[in-house]
């Protein structure tokens, strides 16, 4: 009896005196986003036309810097030259026919969960907004980077939402961190959170209207954004179901999950599908560098989320050595 209540004790006070919250990652619903059935009432809409949900197209190609129009266009439903126009550029850069049109491929493109970092350059771009595109990686307008003297970079964690257990996300994203270290002459040292006013790097977890400009918009599209050197703020959209499981939602070929962009089948769901922490940090860390969006499919700097990918490509590689002219 005495051998048994010394071995429940150590038990009862690791629960007791844990200091980190047991948080239950967010659940994808089994439901599509409503701009993908947005997109669905637009198939194949033509030239000249005006039908509605034309201004949510706009917006999109806005966002995301294709429409480069200086008027309130994106408030009607007309689908002009303009849009055309954008649909091609935005299909050219993701590797898909350039009908210029909302077809199919285009609609599954499009559904992908992403960053919410622009694809190209447009004259309205501001600091989070605009990208060169080089032959295949990509720097922001500009080529901001860290200056010479912040090789050392320190980062830490200020959230206005609570989402996974902090040695979970500290875990995830140290990670990434390695990865980029190892890919160039930068090193990575978290600090405490209250010295987030000496921090190059602050990340967080958000919803909405969080003070920054960008609002997060819920589930299903952005799920990051983060800004261009020396900035240093990188911000998670809290509503997205996060996780640090190498299990976490792949998009693979044959099967469907709502965006599937392979090939169009019936979805089909398991039990939990989850956006994979590290992975979407490896990405934004290539933001907070200075990487743009690369336009190489598979690569982690690719603007679409298409599930757990951990480790750099050379195209990943080959932008941040050419950023800060390291040798290969």
């Amino acid at each position: 009896m005495a051998l048994n209540l010394l071995i429940s004790i150590p038990f009862f006070l690791l629960f007791v005196v844990n200091p980190f919250h047991f948080v239950e990652p967010r659940t994808l619903e089994v439901s599509e986003h409503p701009f993908t059935r947005t997109l669905r009432k637009l198939k194949d809409i033509n030239k000249g036309q005006r039908v509605r949900g034309v201004g949510e197209l706009k917006s999109y190609l806005k966002k995301f810097g294709y429409l480069t129009t200086n008027d309130n266009s994106s408030n009607n439903n007309h689908f002009d030259k303009n849009v055309e126009f954008a649909l091609k550029e935005y299909q050219v850069f993701h590797h898909l026919r350039p009908t210029g049109r909302v077809d199919a491929e285009t609609i599954k493109r499009m559904g992908l969960p992403r960053c919410g970092v622009p694809d190209i350059i447009t004259p309205q771009n501001h600091k989070l907004k605009g990208l060169v595109i080089l032959a295949n990686y990509s720097f922001f307008s500009g080529s901001p980077k860290w200056e010479e003297s912040k090789r050392a970079l320190t980062y830490t964690f200020v959230s206005s939402a609570n989402v996974l257990r902090m040695y979970d996300v500290r875990l995830a994203t140290r990670n990434a961190f390695q990865s980029w270290a190892r890919a160039s002459n930068f090193t990575f040292m978290e600090m405490p959170s209250e010295y987030n006013n000496l921090a190059n790097i602050v990340l967080g977890f958000h919803r909405g209207d969080h003070g920054d400009g960008y609002p997060f918009d819920g589930p299903g599209q952005v799920l990051a954004h983060t800004f261009a050197p020396q900035d240093g703020r990188l911000h998670f959209d809290a509503d997205e179901p996060w996780s640090i499981e190498s299990t976490s939602w792949n998009v693979g070929p044959g099967w469907n999950v709502g965006w599937d962009w392979r090939r169009w089948v019936r979805p089909r769901w398991q039990s939990r599908r989850t956006i994979d922490l590290q992975t979407v940090a490896l990405h934004e860390i290539g933001h907070l560098l200075g990487l743009g969006h690369s336009n190489v499919p598979g690569s982690i700097m690719y603007p679409s989320y298409e599930g757990v990918k951990r480790d750099l490509t050379q195209d990943d590689v080959d932008g941040i050595r050419a950023l800060y002219r390291l040798p290969n």
